[in-house]
Parts: structure tokens; C-alpha cells; sequence
């Protein structure tokens, strides 16, 4: 059987080469060495969808993210991933319209949190994605407790997102004022974050966070392996969930 073609639709630069670099070395892991699914990927320019996200224009941004999705699917893209989180505030836009399947990184995020046995969980991400409740909702409905970043803890985390991760200027120093918010939530209660960030896993490994933690972008990637690889080409992969549900 031949891997379906997995379409991914990149917003950050950074973001997008993690996903694309993940989905291919796990592909090492189940097939022979020099195999891996098809890829596409269209990036629009990032002042755009930045400038979507500023101004909260969710229908603009659906509008932008369709015809990206038109473009992967028309060179090939047989699932359509986005390894963005806050993006998907405007999901109710996209998904619907989308001819192939799209795989929301909100929903398996919040699934893998179920599986994980998480009860408490930190949400960092930029500004939008920690204050807007993009995953409150949808941890609430798994029976888990969101714990929100408070106002200072936020701005730490936007600004180094904004500032260092994005444009790839990330330094030692990045990586222990992000541990630094994750100490403290960790004091709060938290039992485990979720890197809302799709860049965040540059700067956050295993090896310095005091938490264990959902690495949205490389688990995306997996269950697009996962996808491209099974037989049946229907709209799940264990629980994983196609369609991002509607707010």
C-alpha cells in the first residue's frame, strides 16, 4: 500500500519544519529508511495570517486557510494538518469546506491529555491561545481542568514566543524564562502543559521542564503518520478526531 499524501498547511516557518522533520524521521521508525508519505506544504506568508490572528477576523482567517487547503489538495494532500494552534479559533471557517480530512491539533492535544491521565492542566501558547479559552472547552468536555497562565506569566510567554522563538533567535536564556512559568504552575496545581506553541518544543524538552507535557506539534505529526500509513482511509485513527468541533 502506498502512504496517502499528508498536506501541511504551515503559518510559522519554524512550526512547519518541526512537523515536516517529525513526520518524516518516525517514518524511519516504522518503514525502511529512505521511505517516508508524500508531503506537501503551503505556507502563506506569515504577516498575513499574523495580521488575521491581531484583529481576530475569524472569517477572514477561514477564508485564508481554504485556499491554502485548495492549493495542498489540488498538488496531491490526501489529510490536511496545521501545526498552529490559535489558528484554529476560526475552525468553524475551515474544517466544513475542507475536502480531504483535516486533523485538528486542539483535539488530539486534548485527547493524548485523556490518555495521558492528566486532571490539571496549563495552557501556554501565544497571548490568544492562553486568554481566548481555545482549550478550555474542549479539556472541560474530557473532564479535565484548565489552568489559565496569569496576566504576567502571559506576557512572558508572548513576548518570548513573539520575540526569539519565531524569528529563530532563541537563546539558553529563552528556554529557562518559559521553564520559569512552568515552575510556577506547577506550584498552582498543574499536573502537566499543553505547548500550545507549535515553535515552543524548540526550546521545552523533557530534559528541563518541571512537568511532563503535550508536544502539539510532533504529536500532530504522529497521528498524520498514522493516518497516511493505515488502510482504511475512513475519518478516525483510535480516537483521534478529524473534525475540530464547532464553538
Amino acid at each position: 500500500m502506498e502512504p496517502k499524501t499528508i498536506g501541511i498547511l504551515g503559518l510559522t516557518a519554524e512550526g512547519a519544519s518541526l512537523c515536516y522533520r517529525t513526520i518524516v524521521s518516525e517514518s524511519v521508525r516504522l518503514l525502511r529508511s529512505d521511505v517516508h508519505p508524500p508531503i506537501v506544504l503551503h505556507n502563506p506568508s506569515f504577516h498575513l495570517t499574523n495580521d488575521l490572528l491581531r484583529r481576530r477576523d475569524w472569517p477572514g482567517l477561514g477564508a485564508l486557510v481554504i485556499d491554502s487547503i485548495g492549493k495542498l489538495v489540488s498538488i496531491g494532500a490526501e489529510i490536511i494538518i496545521m501545526p498552529a494552534n490559535a489558528a484554529h479559533y476560526a475552525a468553524s471557517y475551515f474544517v466544513a469546506a475542507s475536502p480531504v480530512p483535516f486533523l485538528s491539533i486542539v483535539e488530539v492535544s486534548a485527547n493524548a491529555c485523556v490518555a495521558r491521565g492528566f486532571t490539571r492542566v496549563a495552557i501556554l501558547g501565544i497571548g490568544i491561545t492562553m486568554s481566548g479559552g481555545l482549550y478550555e472547552q474542549p479539556l472541560r468536555e474530557r473532564g479535565i481542568e484548565a489552568v489559565v497562565p496569569t496576566g504576567e506569566e502571559q506576557a512572558i510567554v508572548n513576548r518570548v514566543i513573539v520575540e526569539e522563538i519565531i524569528p529563530a533567535r532563541a537563546t539558553g536564556e529563552t528556554s529557562r524564562q518559559i521553564v520559569g512559568v512552568i515552575e510556577r504552575l506547577k506550584a498552582r496545581g498543574a499536573d502537566a502543559v499543553i505547548l500550545g506553541c507549535t515553535e515552543l518544543p524548540i526550546v521545552i524538552t523533557e530534559g528541563v521542564s518541571p512537568l511532563p507535557f503535550i508536544d502539539t506539534t510532533r504529536l500532530l505529526a504522529h497521528k498524520a503518520l498514522e493516518y497516511a500509513l493505515q488502510e482504511d482511509t475512513g475519518q478516525s485513527v483510535g480516537t483521534t478526531t478529524y473534525a475540530h468541533k464547532r464553538r
